[in-house]
C-alpha cells in the first residue's frame, strides 16, 4: 500500500513538473518569432527631397527567423535557426538596405517556469548594402562572419513569449576597408509549436 501510495505521488509529481516546463512539451519542435532591433553603426544616410533624411544601421531593423528546438536535459534546449534581418529606407524614386542571412545556435537555461537565458553563436551570411532608384550606389558586400548572442526569454504560455537579446558582431567589407560594428539589442516576439 505505501509502495502504491509512493508510486503514485512521484507519478502525479512527475506529470505536473512536465507541464511546468517551458517550450515544446515534447523532444523536438520548430520555433519561429520576429523582433525589431536597434544600435550598430550608420551605414548611409539617405536624403529626401523635402529635406528630411533617414540612416540605414548595421544593427536595424527587422529580424525574421525560423527553426527547430530540441530538449537537451529537463531544464535545457538547443535552439537552430535561419532566419533573414534587414534595414530598409524606402521612398517612390528608391531604397537603400542593408541585408544579411544570420544562422544561430542557441542554448536555454530554464531559471523559472516561465523564464529562460540562453545564448550561443550567430553566424552571418550575403551580407550587402545595396540601393536603387534614386538612392543607387555600388553595392558593399561583406564577409560572412560569427558573433555572439545573449537573451532572456519571458513566456506568457508553452507556445508564445517576448524576448530581450543582444548581438555583439562585426561587419568586414569584402573587398577590403574598415569593419563595422554590427552590435545592437533587439525585442522579439518567439513562438513556440
Amino acid at each position: 500500500m505505501k509502495k502504491s501510495l509512493l508510486s503514485i505521488t512521484l507519478a502525479l509529481l512527475a506529470a505536473s513538473g512536465a507541464q511546468a516546463q517551458v517550450g515544446p512539451n515534447k523532444p523536438v519542435g520548430f520555433v519561429g518569432g520576429f523582433g525589431l532591433t536597434g544600435g550598430g553603426e550608420k551605414l548611409i544616410t539617405v536624403e529626401y527631397t523635402n529635406g528630411d533624411n533617414q540612416d540605414v544601421r548595421s544593427g536595424g531593423l527587422v529580424h525574421f527567423y525560423g527553426g527547430v528546438e530540441f530538449a537537451v536535459a529537463p531544464l535545457v534546449t538547443m535552439q537552430a535557426t535561419v532566419g533573414y534581418h534587414v534595414d530598409n529606407v524606402s521612398a517612390r524614386n528608391g531604397d537603400a538596405k542593408f541585408e544579411r542571412f544570420p544562422f544561430e545556435f542557441l542554448a536555454h537555461y530554464e531559471i523559472s517556469p516561465q523564464f529562460r537565458l540562453g545564448g550561443g553563436l550567430r553566424y552571418v551570411t550575403s551580407s550587402k548594402l545595396s540601393g536603387d532608384g534614386a538612392a543607387e550606389f555600388p553595392t558593399i558586400e561583406f564577409k560572412s562572419h560569427a558573433g555572439a548572442v545573449i537573451e532572456g526569454e519571458y513566456l506568457f504560455s508553452p507556445h508564445f513569449g517576448a524576448k530581450l537579446r543582444f548581438v555583439s558582431e562585426k561587419y568586414k567589407p569584402e573587398f577590403g576597408g574598415s569593419s563595422v560594428s554590427g552590435d545592437h539589442v533587439g525585442l522579439y516576439a518567439t513562438f513556440h509549436f
